[in-house]
């Protein structure tokens, strides 16, 4: 199963927002189970707010610090939220815009691939990034699904704010095939109304090529005239090569999330790594700029040299004590695959730690903006009514005090090499609402 871990990064304040913009996702097949909206906030008051469906209904409620709100959505791809991988292109009445009265957080988060015995061999969400999401330029990213497994499936979305909203989506190879039958010939260029989305969708086929088919969006240019918000990453993913004793693919998940446009980005990030093996546990980092040099851990000679709508996938070798610092010489849009530990041991006494257990998010860069609270993570363990572990990766400066729910952290600073202003912490066995403050 996914260990689902909620990381504290560091531009949390551009996830702080009394307007929220939730476009809608696509997945594999047969995949989705039950999915909620989680709203948040620091205010001991009661804060009132609208989840609006686009094209729907209203639904009105309040939140405070001690009462976290949770909206269960539905279940499968055919609802609000969800539209199914073959019902893409441009996509009406489908996503939320959330309102309220005062600041908020606001996440999604869905199980997906329900057993027999009722268990669930995927899980994952989306942070919301508020009004921060809004921009005219981004560049998508998503799992490799280096394998030619036909159930890989990588997506973006993008969700109009106004009228006659012209989007352009560009540098998709000619010949990439999208879960509709479309073949793409050029450019993709849409008009979409206020509320109104466009929904891409690829996945792997069964003729041979590097890169495989879905992961030709990795790099895509999405332009638009008027402000947009843009989920992007992978549903039913994966960054496994492994294979079982019959030659078929093991290993895929859920992992995506909302990002922002170019100007959010940044030149200098770290990183927190997961659970999961090197093969796994990815950076992700997509130029916009050509001749953009990307250097690790305090080098000063450059890993790569990427030109604009270029990637590169860093693997987890190259963590040094759980973290991984980059810089950069333009900005980027940095994405990051992790994994997961299963619980037990193999037959051997080695750790079970499978392909199977995968995330992906979006990662913000370290800015002098940077808030010392998050207040508060709701019910860090949960997805509805499934319990899973609790977790943070914590990146704060030097020398500064962390508290957790008003406790000392409990675990030790690791130190960021290449950044001596910066330490990591890691904690686990989380449950409930989860407030982090640093001095």
């Amino acid at each position: 199963f996914s260990i689902f871990l909620l990381f504290f990064v560091l531009t949390v304040q551009a996830q702080f927002s009394k307007t929220h913009y939730l476009p809608p996702i696509t997945a594999q097949s047969d995949v989705v189970e039950d999915h909620y909206i989680y709203i948040s906030t620091p205010n001991t008051t009661n804060v009132p707010f609208k989840i609006i469906e686009n094209g729907g209904n209203v639904i009105a409620g309040v939140v405070n610090n001690l009462n976290p709100y949770r909206y269960f959505i539905g279940t499968g791809d055919f609802t609000q939220l969800f539209t199914p991988k073959n019902s893409i292109g441009i996509v009406k009445n489908k996503g939320y815009v959330i309102e309220a009265e005062d600041l908020v957080y606001a996440n999604i988060r869905v199980n997906a691939a329900r057993t027999a015995s009722n268990a669930y061999n995927h899980a994952g969400g989306m942070v919301s990034k508020g009004n921060s999401a809004l921009g005219k330029i981004f560049r998508l990213g998503a799992m490799l699904n280096p394998l030619f497994d036909t159930t890989l499936l990588n997506f973006a979305s993008i969700l109009a704010t106004e009228n006659g909203t012209k989007v352009t989506i560009s540098n998709l190879p000619i010949g990439t095939i999208l879960t509709d039958g479309t073949i793409i010939n050029g450019p993709i260029t849409v008009i979409l109304n206020k509320n109104e989305s466009y929904v891409l969708a690829l996945e792997n086929n069964s003729s041979a090529g590097i890169p495989s088919n879905s992961a030709k969006m990795i790099g895509a240019l999405v332009e638009s005239d008027k402000a947009v918000a843009v989920n992007a990453g992978s549903f039913c993913g994966s960054n496994s090569t492994v294979v079982n004793g019959a030659g078929n693919p093991i290993g895929r998940d859920v992992g995506f999330d909302q990002i922002v446009p170019i100007e959010r980005t940044g030149t200098e990030y770290i990183f927190a790594k997961g659970l999961g093996t090197d093969e796994l546990e990815r950076v992700l980092l997509v130029a916009h700029t050509d001749q953009t040099q990307v250097f690790l851990n305090g080098g000063v000679t450059p890993y790569v040299t990427l030109n604009k709508g270029e990637y590169v996938a860093i693997d987890g070798t190259n963590f040094i004590n759980g973290s991984m610092y980059v810089t950069t010489s333009e900005k980027v849009f940095a994405y990051q695959s992790i994994g997961g530990l299963a619980q037990g041991f193999l037959s051997n006494g080695s750790p079970n730690n499978p392909p199977a257990n995968q995330n992906m998010f979006f990662v913000p860069p370290l800015n002098c903006s940077t808030p010392n609270v998050v207040d508060n993570i709701p019910n860090i363990q949960e997805i509805g009514n499934i319990v899973y572990t609790g977790g943070l990766n914590i990146i704060t400066e030097t020398g500064a005090t962390v508290l957790i729910n008003n406790s000392p952290i409990g675990s030790s600073p690791q130190t960021i090499t290449g950044n001596p202003n910066f330490v990591k912490y890691t904690v686990s066995g989380l449950n409930g609402n989860i407030a982090v403050k640093s001095t």
